[in-house]
């Protein structure tokens, strides 16, 4: 369970419960993975978009194996690059929609590797780097908002973004998760 605190609230928190202090100009890093492509946003903990894009193998043809090994590596190199303090993965829900692969499950296999690679070459960066790595299921923050809302959304708050050059959505839908992983965080220090 995860609680939003409004400023001047003091959270007491569960048994269990873990929670991050913002406060010291950390950055989030959310990923937004899959089997040909994953979108990255670096935001700071007031909501400030630093960089967003896309992780893309050299081709979508290429064996899957190859796809994810050439965006783990890709992301090695943004892990150094950035230093995230906190890095936010959407985690599968183990569901294919009725609208996807007619609700069939292909590709949800090479997906949760692509997942799995991409959050073991997190947590290989995360440990000397004292960084923390969390995982996000996408149905809980995404709250059943269709994509091309989303993406409508994020090219509102963030002029900079632009959904052409993001046709899958990926990187908006990074941005997306940092900003609902940042709320949901937020706590003032008392």
């Amino acid at each position: 369970m995860i609680a939003t605190v409004d400023p001047g609230q003091i959270l007491i928190l569960e048994k269990g419960e873990k929670y991050v202090r913002l406060g010291n100009g950390h950055t989030i890093l959310a990923l937004d993975p899959s089997s040909s492509r994953t979108g990255y946003a670096l935001l700071t903990e007031q909501e400030t978009l630093r960089e967003a894009g896309l992780l893309k193998p050299g081709k979508t043809t290429d064996p899957a194996a190859e796809r994810i090994g050439a965006m783990c590596l890709d992301l090695a190199e943004l892990l150094a690059a950035l230093a995230p303090d906190v890095i936010v993965i959407e985690w599968t829900s183990g569901h294919v929609g009725r609208k996807r692969h007619r609700g069939g499950g292909a590709g949800l296999a090479v997906y949760g590797i692509a997942i799995g690679a991409l959050w073991q070459v997190a947590r290989h960066y995360a440990a000397p780097a004292g960084a923390r790595v969390e995982i996000v299921a996408e149905n809980d923050w995404t709250d059943g908002v269709p994509k091309p809302d989303r993406i409508g959304n994020i090219a509102r708050l963030y002029p900079a973004y632009n959904p052409a050059r993001d046709t899958g959505g990926d990187a908006a839908d990074a941005i997306g998760l940092a900003r609902w992983w940042i709320r949901r965080h937020r706590l003032k220090l008392v």
